[in-house]
Parts: structure tokens; C-alpha cells; sequence
């Protein structure tokens, strides 16, 4: 009789032991699919534009100076620092170099896709641009320019170049000289995004482009 208890209390530990040990893994399992800083802090909308300037798009490209940076990413917290600083985050803060020119444009979230749209920063969206979509793409709301002299650029247009697979854009926050610029770009893991002074116009690798459709700066009060 003392044995039969005796085997079915290990029984029945050993059945508690195991439950407890499924319920652990649902929980870390569940903390780890939804546990990304994204899905945490990116909670913006969007909506249809019929216009943009550059003075609107330079505003809201340097909200951005200071925060993350994230490959394939595309949300911002707007707090001056990169919550998921150094490290190739799955689900971290900030855009990279494609994505951030695809929401500092304005451009709709389909391939070639006419007509523009706003994104707050804190909506997680890359859009279907890479930096090879931009340099190839003849149908897409941007186009690259023949120069890349200071007399055929502007503020808040880019520098592109794609090679071998790889790829970088970065916008010209401000037009400086001798081949320099202020570039605002969607750097690195360490870098984050920021405002720099450097010479992509004097690289060989890198092409001018602009956004198609630009407003003047006066719109919608110009004479």
C-alpha cells in the first residue's frame, strides 16, 4: 500500500514538473515573439498628401538627427537618443538609409506607386525601396540627376550608389562646399541616424537624385 502511494505521488510530481515546464516555454516563447522594441514603441499612422516642399521635408528628417538605426527598420521615437544603439537589432529603433528617404519623400508604400504619403516617425514602415530601386527605377516617383554640382542640386535632395549588393543614400540636409555637404542619413548600427558634414558629391560611387514633384518653399502663398 506505501509503495502504491509512494509511485503514484512520483507519478503525479513528475506530471506537475512537466506542465510547469510547457508553461515556462509558452511564456518565454511569447515574451520573445512580441518582446522587440518595435512592437512596444511603434504606434503611428498615416495619410494621403497632395503636396510637399523641401523646407517640410528638411523638418521632419532632422527630428530624426540623434535616433536609431535598424536594417529594414522604420520607426522613430523622437526622444534624441538610439534606444537600440550598436547592434543589428531584430525589431529596434530607427530606419536605415533606404527606408529613411522613403518617409522623408513622402512616397506611397507600393513599388512606382504615383501620388505621395505622410508618415508619422513612429509608424514601423520601410517601404519597397532599396538603394539598387533607386538608381534603376525610371517609373518611380525620384529620378537621378546628370550632375552632381552644386548648381544641379538642392537641400533635401540625395546621393545614391549601389554595388556588388551593397548600398547607401544619404540626403543633403544642407548644401555646403568644396565637394562637402551636410548629409542627413540612416548610418550604421553605432552611428545611428544623424547629421554630418562629408564628401559623397566628391565620390565616384555616389549619383545625384532628387523626389519628382517638389513644391516651391512659398507654396501654397507664392506669387
Amino acid at each position: 500500500m506505501q509503495l502504491r502511494k509512494l509511485i503514484a505521488g512520483i507519478a503525479v510530481g513528475t506530471l506537475v514538473g512537466l506542465v510547469a515546464a510547457q508553461i515556462l516555454v509558452l511564456v518565454a516563447s511569447g515574451a520573445g515573439a512580441a518582446g522587440t522594441w518595435s512592437s512596444a514603441n511603434c504606434r503611428g499612422t498615416s495619410w494621403g498628401l497632395t503636396s510637399l516642399t523641401r523646407a517640410q521635408a528638411q523638418s521632419y528628417a532632422a527630428q530624426a538627427d540623434r535616433e536609431g538605426y535598424e536594417w529594414g527598420g522604420g520607426c522613430y521615437k523622437l526622444n534624441n537618443t538610439d534606444d537600440t544603439p550598436g547592434q543589428p537589432d531584430s525589431g529596434g529603433e530607427g530606419a536605415d538609409c533606404s527606408g529613411f528617404v522613403f518617409k522623408t519623400w513622402a512616397m506611397k508604400n507600393a513599388y512606382g506607386a504615383s501620388g505621395f504619403r505622410f508618415w508619422e516617425h513612429e509608424e514601423e514602415v520601410h517601404g519597397p525601396y532599396s538603394t539598387a530601386s533607386y538608381i534603376s527605377c525610371a517609373t518611380c516617383p525620384f529620378k537621378l540627376l546628370n550632375s552632381k554640382g552644386y548648381d544641379a542640386t538642392a537641400y533635401m535632395d540625395a546621393f545614391v550608389y549601389n554595388s556588388g549588393g551593397g548600398g547607401h543614400t544619404g540626403m543633403i540636409y544642407m548644401e555646403g562646399s568644396g565637394g562637402f555637404d551636410y548629409i542627413i542619413e540612416a548610418k550604421s548600427d553605432d552611428l545611428g541616424t544623424r547629421i554630418s558634414y562629408t564628401d559623397y558629391r566628391s565620390q565616384s560611387a555616389y549619383r545625384a537624385m532628387t523626389r519628382k514633384s517638389w513644391m516651391p518653399d512659398c507654396y501654397p502663398r507664392c506669387m
